[in-house]
């Protein structure tokens, strides 16, 4: 039987195969949880899946693409099923195109609305009526500090991200009737296989696993708003 402060709590992470997402997913388990992987890659997350079974919780593979309503809704309806509750959704699948606006494509900028912030709210919309039937819990959305601040290049990129703090804060006010609680994580450049970058002076994806069992310890009376994650020296 699992242990932990999250133990028969069930969680839903997206693009929980690699990078932020797989950090998540296998803090919730370590914690207790049991998790439901969600990302297109199969392989991948069924691996997830099994490692969050050695991590002390359970973990389930659901394939799913973001970018199509009926597989969010599909998603949900499973991890929700599985064992009878729903917690915790981590929206955390996301792409980025960066380029400036006069040379973006409208194929790279459908992309990145699609995954990043209609994937967001499908999965949200979905999953918060589940959230607030079990007493209340936690949607946890990976948007960016290109949510809250833009630079050149990142003008399609930072209107998804923009867009998901926006439907964030609407989540969270309209879950404060419920004991839903809605927080957009903000974090800066972050060492993952999408982003390309590494070492020491890159956030990591821990510190954003580490910040969402922060959220999760939290009373019920804490209310948080956005969380926006630096790089010491830089941003």
């Amino acid at each position: 039987m699992a242990s932990g402060f999250l133990a028969g709590r069930v969680a839903i992470v997206t693009g929980g195969n690699s990078g932020i997402g797989r950090a998540v997913a296998l803090a919730l388990a370590g914690s207790g949880a049991s998790v439901a992987v969600a990302a297109r890659r199969v392989q991948a997350c069924e691996e997830v899946a099994r490692l969050c079974g050695k991590k002390g919780g359970e973990g389930i593979a659901i394939p799913t693409d973001v970018r199509r309503e009926a597989e969010c809704e599909r998603l949900v309806e499973r991890a929700a099923g599985w064992k009878g509750r729903l917690d915790i959704l981590v929206n955390n699948a996301g792409i980025g195109r960066f380029a400036p606006v006069a040379s973006l494509s409208t194929a790279d900028l459908r992309q990145m609305v699609e995954t990043n912030l209609y994937g967001t709210f499908w999965c949200s919309r979905a999953a918060f009526p589940r959230i607030a039937s079990t007493g209340g819990g936690l949607i946890c959305n990976v948007a960016s500090l290109a949510g809250v601040d833009a630079w050149a290049e990142t003008g399609g990129y930072s209107a998804t991200k923009f867009g998901i703090v926006g439907l964030t804060r609407a989540l969270a006010d309209e879950g404060r009737k419920c004991g839903v609680k809605a927080v957009a994580i903000c974090p800066a450049l972050v060492a993952t296989p999408m982003t390309g970058v590494s070492g020491a002076d890159y956030l990591q994806p821990e510190d954003i696993a580490e910040t969402v069992l922060y959220l999760l310890r939290l009373s019920p009376a804490a209310w948080p708003g956005e969380i926006v994650l630096r790089r010491r020296g830089a941003e």
